[in-house]
């Protein structure tokens, strides 16, 4: 087994979700991705005796549009649920989704949607202390700002208002609290804004399902204009066209899956490069937003949506007010650099 695999599993058992000996933890994973489903269990077992562990398709063909009475029974019962799989069409809403709210309810969860080798050996390699204190850093000017600004050279250009009633939303990727889920690889901070409008160009990565279809978007960017914080569907253009049907398709899912939802900054400097997966490249320095679901029981918003697409845009330059804090995908302020 690689050594960089090895230490990425021991990472999330025992930084990351600081598994207890005297806890229950239920891991989900596929196929696909059994070999590190096995990482995580050969190292939650090293602590606990009161492990779970399950194949999806074990119990139907993906995508799983329910949850097994077995996998349901062990996660109603666990302190640290583990989800390590790669992501369905259709599997957000009726299972994965519905995995994370049980989660929550007895303990915290791990997700791992689509995590790979890949990511295993670079963003699971990341000092996630030093992650935590940049993304609090991060979020304490996030909060005392009123609006943002966004450009990039391929020609984003987007105007942020920013509500003090919603609230900023931290992945630090130390989850070790009842009640908590997140990401891994994490390393950003979130919000949903109060107003967004201006020209989005995604020339990196397209969330969930289409960066698996389509992969890297920098051949084929998607310009989508933002108006009252929606996207403009039918004035988005790419010049894949069979992506920008299926984009404008996901759009429509319902009344709120064009509005923006998330508004994020990536925290993540240990990555280097864009890997064309969502769970990693959302996570690299820079600016990322969402259409679709604004995440109402973190983020304090008073709307939903069953859609949620996330847009990475490349070497993004961001200001809040009127202080840059990143120019051209690097962390610019003396205040940040000078601590790491």
């Amino acid at each position: 087994m690689n050594e960089l695999i090895e230490r990425a599993g021991k990472m999330i058992v025992e930084t990351c979700s600081q598994l207890k000996p005297n806890e229950k933890a239920t891991i989900i994973t596929d196929k696909e991705t059994f070999e590190i489903g096995s990482m995580i269990r050969k190292y939650s077992e090293a602590i606990s005796t009161k492990i779970s562990f399950h194949i999806i398709e074990d119990y139907g063909k993906r995508p799983l549009d329910f949850i097994p009475k077995e996998i349901e029974k062990d996660v109603k019962n666990s302190d640290v649920t583990y989800y390590a799989a790669q992501s369905k069409q259709g599997e957000l809403q009726k299972f994965r989704g519905p995995i994370v709210n049980l989660a929550t309810l007895s303990g915290r969860e791990i997700h791992m949607p689509n995590i790979d080798t890949t990511i295993m050996q670079t963003g699971m390699q990341a000092d996630y202390y030093k992650i935590a204190g940049l993304t609090y850093l991060i979020m304490g000017i996030a909060c005392k700002s009123k609006t943002a600004q966004v450009t990039t050279p391929n020609g984003t250009d987007l105007h942020v208002v920013i509500s003090p009633k919603l609230k900023w939303v931290p992945d630090t990727g130390l989850l070790w609290y009842k009640g908590i889920w997140g990401n891994l690889p994490a390393g950003e901070v979130y919000t949903c804004p109060e107003l967004i409008e201006g020209i989005m160009v995604v020339d990196g990565t397209l969330g969930d399902f289409f960066n698996q279809k389509y992969g890297n978007l920098g051949k084929t960017p998607v310009t989508i204009p933002i108006y009252n914080s929606r996207a403009q569907i039918e004035k988005i253009t790419c010049e894949n066209e069979e992506l920008l049907i299926d984009f404008k398709n996901y759009l429509y899912n319902d009344d709120n899956a064009n509005r923006v939802g998330e508004f994020a900054c990536g925290t993540n400097i240990a990555l280097k490069r864009l890997i064309s997966n969502l769970l990693q490249d959302e996570k690299f320095p820079g600016v990322h937003i969402a259409f679709g679901s604004p995440f109402p029981n973190k983020t304090g918003a008073d709307w939903n949506s069953i859609g949620h697409v996330d847009g990475i845009m490349k070497e993004c330059s961001l200001w809040f007010d009127d202080k840059l804090i990143l120019d051209r995908g690097k962390f610019v302020e003396n205040e940040i650099l000078s601590i790491y």
